[in-house]
């Protein structure tokens, strides 16, 4: 892959080296790039290219066999274990939305700093505590759920459900926000918000990393993208050059 130059900005995800196996099995060979603060950030490939396995690396799921992965800097989060990396600012969501039906939208924000063993927000974890309800009212309005907010969460539609359970991460402030396949089974209108809600989403102090197919949906909201293929990364760069790279197409557009 040749180099590409990477913004300038300080950085919130190195991975250096990084290699996953399962066995025989390499899924990711030697992976290493850059996310800056500030930056959305694709992960795009056909099945089995490593991006799950990236994403499991990152959290702790899985266990690299070599490699660096350094959050802001100076935290090794090879060094932690899963809780230890939410609490450091590390947030993941899932593809398949999970969230607490029986509960109110809003009562699942709030949820959500109640389920850390730690809160990265102290005194915010107190149930009663005026406070958590202002930043749970801050996030309704930053996924756009305000109006819904003492609906059950089992009564949203699925887009909802999906900006929620971004919601629940949000509240817990990461400097690392990762999202697999947002836009996952969404209609149009849906898929239109959820680029509208990353966008807004864009901040000094966060980096967001998403794993999307839709490469129309990724070219709107990425700053740049890495193609993997094979655990490899054969393209980094603007989602617009990515697609009329000759490697890229063969591998993965092409089909």
């Amino acid at each position: 892959m040749d180099k590409v130059e990477v913004p300038s900005g300080d950085q919130a995800l190195r991975v250096d080296g990084l290699r996953v196996a399962f066995g025989d099995f390499v899924a990711i060979p030697n992976l290493s790039f850059l996310v800056n603060f500030g930056e959305v950030h694709g992960v795009i490939g056909p099945n089995g290219a490593g991006k799950t396995t990236l994403l499991d690396a990152i959290t702790g799921k899985t266990r690299p066999a070599e490699g660096r992965i350094l959050l802001n800097r100076t935290t090794d989060l090879l060094a932690l274990d899963e809780p230890e990396r939410a609490l450091a600012g590390v947030g993941r969501k899932f593809q398949k939305p999970s969230v607490f039906e029986a509960l109110s939208v809003r009562e699942n924000l709030e949820l959500a700093l109640r389920l850390r063993p730690r809160s990265i927000l102290g005194e915010l974890r107190n149930w009663s505590d005026p406070r958590r309800k202002a930043r749970a009212d801050e996030v309704l309005d930053e996924i756009g759920l305000a109006a819904r907010a003492e609906t059950p969460a089992g009564a949203l539609a699925h887009g909802q459900k999906q900006w929620l359970e971004i919601g629940m991460l949000l509240m817990q402030r990461p400097k690392l926000l990762m999202l697999d396949e947002p836009v996952a089974g969404m209609t149009a209108t849906e898929t239109a918000h959820t680029a509208e809600l990353i966008r807004r989403l864009r901040a000094p102090e966060r980096a967001i990393l998403v794993i999307e197919h839709d490469m129309d949906f990724v070219e709107e909201i990425a700053d740049r993208v890495t193609v993997l293929h094979g655990g490899d990364p054969i393209f980094e760069g603007r989602m617009a050059d990515a697609r009329a790279d000759a490697r890229v197409r063969e591998v993965y557009l092409g089909r």
